[in-house]
């Protein structure tokens, strides 16, 4: 055999050798596909029993606390503030001094008034015994006698302003913001302080317009203020007639007993309401409810040792649970370590809750 005869013989081996590597390749590559190696990573779950439920429909809102009453309490005459005696939360009661302003113009005008019905005063003494002998002309007497009493009215006048630099409280209550500064230039338009009413307070939720009509004033309704860790029972009061434009929901205002003072104006609160209606249904933890790209709600339901999608359907919240259809009485459905599941993989319980 020549040179070129065994050049080409090596060649087909070469060539040969490289097709069965790559068909060895792609049958292992055939033999485990990505759905078996998916299979074979194993999450941690926790699982907890579907329960029957059976009760009063509630309706739940997200609402804020807010003051009872407030009062904006300005100065009754323009001027510069000179002194603040109350601060932010402070109770007050009723007549109490809150704050003051640079009354020594109204001082001085004071004076000066007081001195002009001194004199109006001095020339009343001598002339009414002239008027009482007929012998001053009535002319001159009316003069004299208007003459005092426009003195006195304009002394009383200049008493009066140095008394509003003086700012009172009107009724006993809390500071709520105080709007001045030492140093400021009010106007008596301008408000200074909020005077907030705390013993009592309102709880304000917005009801949308498919629900305001199964509440009523006088309706009792669950609270729970998680800033305090409270929960208190109140009393619908107002139900508004007009709706947001916006949202198209009326406000509810709930009042609450106060007398502590633990819930502030602000707070933020979870409230409950039995609309009065019976609702049967499967009870589930709310942590275990998703929610795919469409909107749909759905829960893993766990069955052997994988998990597998159902949708459902809420109905309603209770507390920390969420009323469903579409499960069974007793199916175990994952309430942690979801964001890893996808339909059929495996898992591993490591807690179950009854």
């Amino acid at each position: 055999m020549d040179y070129n005869s065994i050049n080409r013989t090596m060649k087909r081996s070469y060539l040969l050798g490289g097709v069965l590597l790559a068909l060895g390749g792609c049958g292992h590559e055939a033999t485990e596909p990505a759905q078996a190696v998916q299979h074979r990573t194993i999450h941690n779950i926790e699982v907890e029993k579907a329960k029957l439920y059976k009760g009063t429909n509630a309706l739940q809102y997200s609402g804020l606390v807010e003051a009872k009453q407030s009062t904006p309490l300005s100065f009754k005459t323009p001027g510069t503030v000179i002194e603040i005696r109350v601060e932010e939360g402070q109770y007050v009661k009723k007549g109490q001094l809150l704050a003051r302003l640079d009354a020594s113009n109204a001082q001085s005008s004071y004076e000066l008034a007081l001195q002009k019905q001194q004199q109006a005063q001095d020339a009343y003494n001598r002339m009414k015994p002239m008027h009482e002998n007929e012998t001053l002309p009535e002319i001159k007497w009316v003069e004299v006698e208007t003459g005092l009493s426009q003195a006195t009215t304009a002394t009383e006048m200049a008493q009066r302003r140095i008394g509003d630099a003086a700012l009172h409280a009107p009724r006993s209550g809390v500071i709520g913001t105080k709007y001045i500064q030492p140093g400021m230039n009010v106007l008596p338009s301008a408000a200074a302080f909020d005077l907030l009413d705390i013993n009592s307070v309102y709880v304000n939720i917005p009801v949308p317009e498919s629900e305001v009509g199964a509440l009523q004033a006088g309706q009792s309704a669950s609270i729970e203020i998680a800033a305090v860790n409270e929960s208190r029972t109140g009393q619908v009061q107002h139900i508004g007639v007009v709706a947001n434009p916006v949202s198209h929901t009326y406000p509810v205002k709930i009042l609450v007993s106060n007398e502590a003072w633990l819930l502030k104006p602000g707070m933020v609160c979870k409230v409950s309401i039995a609309a009065g209606r019976e609702l049967n249904g499967i009870a589930v933890s709310n942590k275990a409810l998703q929610r795919d790209a469409t909107g749909q709600q759905y829960v893993y339901v766990l069955q052997d040792s994988t998990v597998t999608v159902k949708p459902v359907q809420t109905l309603d919240l209770v507390r920390n649970q969420v009323i469903v259809s579409d499960l069974q009485e007793g199916e175990l459905v994952v309430v942690s370590g979801q964001h890893k599941l996808t339909e059929g993989v495996a898992v591993n319980v490591v807690n179950k809750i009854n």
